[in-house]
């Protein structure tokens, strides 16, 4: 008996120790390109009625305004964590709501819609992923917000090493900097 009383007081130890994340609901988010010739409005997903979606409009000079290209269902459940839109209308997702780090962690859409790279942590930063900050649910891998770098055709993530990872959107590579810092 007193071993179950030990071993029950062990396990809520333990659990009190460990980070659990709280994530708010995810709410809409909208994105535009740097040129503002595209506006991408995102909305979450609910878990077991689909995914998040992106409706993509771009600027019509002769009627000021923007108008719908197309709505597209993105590869996450609730939402991406960050999203960027580059001046040909590609969207760049990095991260799933309430999941960082893991699983796909960077999507490329296309004007379309369709999916044109997409790529784990490891994929993306090999064995480093492993030295990454964790918590029960996440991987936190990078820090602060991404951009875009050479006129918005790389991207550029800052990494929880203070390293760096720049994408390049046309032609699917990417290389990355680690460093020895740490943005916690």
């Amino acid at each position: 008996m007193i071993k179950h009383v030990l071993l029950v007081l062990l396990l809520i130890a333990s659990a009190a120790n460990a980070q659990a994340d709280s994530w708010a609901e995810p709410e809409l988010k909208t994105v535009a390109a740097e040129n503002a010739m595209y506006l991408a409005r995102i909305e979450p997903g609910h878990t077991g009625r689909g995914s998040a979606h992106a409706t993509l409009y771009l600027y019509d000079a002769h009627a000021d305004g923007y108008r719908k290209l197309v709505r597209y269902a993105l590869q996450d459940d609730w939402l991406p964590v960050t999203a960027l839109l580059s001046n040909d209308g590609s969207l760049v997702t990095l991260d799933h709501w309430a999941e960082v780090g893991t699983g796909v962690v960077l999507h490329v859409y296309d004007v379309q819609g369709n999916i044109r790279s997409q790529h784990t942590l490891r994929e993306l930063i090999g064995d480093a992923a492993g030295k990454a900050p964790s918590s029960v649910s996440s991987t936190w891998w990078r820090c602060g917000a991404p951009f875009f770098i050479d006129g918005g055709k790389r991207v550029r993530v800052k990494t929880f090493d203070e390293g760096s990872l720049d994408i390049d959107l046309a032609n699917d590579t990417w290389e990355y900097s680690p460093a020895k810092g740490s943005c916690r």
